[in-house]
């Protein structure tokens, strides 16, 4: 996910741009799984998220493949 941090900052920091939303999205959704274990997050949870972390007004639609994309990634890293 280091990847994903480095491109949040990259497209967060470059004036007169407007940020990725679907990268957005992911963020939040790495935020959303790392924090709220129990219960498992939903996309309105990953929606709080993107506002309240990134000013970032996503769509249900963002938010729910945002965290669909997160949950298999996590899965699928090995464990440290």
């Amino acid at each position: 996910m280091a990847g994903l941090w480095h491109q949040v900052l990259r497209t967060m920091s470059q004036p007169g741009t407007s940020p990725d939303d679907d990268l957005l999205a992911r963020a939040a959704a790495d935020i959303a799984l790392r924090d709220h274990p129990h219960p498992p997050p939903d996309a309105d949870v990953v929606l709080e998220i993107a506002r309240a972390e990134f000013a970032a007004f996503l769509t249900v639609g963002q938010a729910r493949a945002a965290l669909d994309r997160a949950r298999r990634a996590a899965r699928d890293s090995p464990a440290p």
